[in-house]
């Protein structure tokens, strides 16, 4: 399933310029948010269609909706969006292939610490990124395709 092209962390899911910049960047129209909140959300799939320009598709899945979605459309490439590392490590443990993650930002909450000014991690997310990585998958810090990419390793990260 090498047609996820990346996956994105962001406590807003679609917000602002996100989709926009992003599948811009790809080159790609399709993006999946897979949030099982928000997939049996109509109204907050109306305020999120808002934030995704013309000409893209979006679907908005449950987590266990994303496999199957996937390899029934092999022939499209895919921005996937996730609201958290736990749903990240969801879909991974699902069997979801993914080679490429982008960590936008994870707000604040109790029981986290920030990494950076935009993303703030717990001990459990800390594990999930480091064996993304001992997996092989490029995990980075970038909020949009036109500010400094930051690579995980330059956090170090020991879970």
């Amino acid at each position: 399933m090498k047609n996820i092209k990346l996956a994105r962390i962001d406590s807003r899911l679609s917000h602002g310029k996100v989709v926009s910049y992003w599948t811009d960047f790809l080159k790609l129209d399709t993006v999946v948010i897979a949030n099982d909140r928000v997939a049996s959300d109509d109204f907050e799939q109306a305020v999120m269609n808002l934030t995704i320009p013309e000409g893209i598709k979006a679907h908005y899945l449950k987590l266990d909706q994303v496999k199957t979605y996937v390899e029934n459309n092999i022939d499209k490439d895919i921005f996937l969006i996730v609201e958290s590392p736990r749903d990240l490590d969801e879909l991974i443990k699902k069997e979801n292939e993914i080679e490429k993650v982008n960590i936008g930002i994870i707000h604040l909450s109790n029981g986290k610490k920030l990494l950076t000014e935009e993303v703030a991690v717990d001990e459990k997310d800390l594990e999930i990124f480091s064996k993304l990585v001992s997996k092989g998958t490029e995990v980075s810090i970038q909020l949009s395709p036109f500010a400094c990419k930051r690579d995980l390793s330059d956090f170090f990260i020991e879970a």
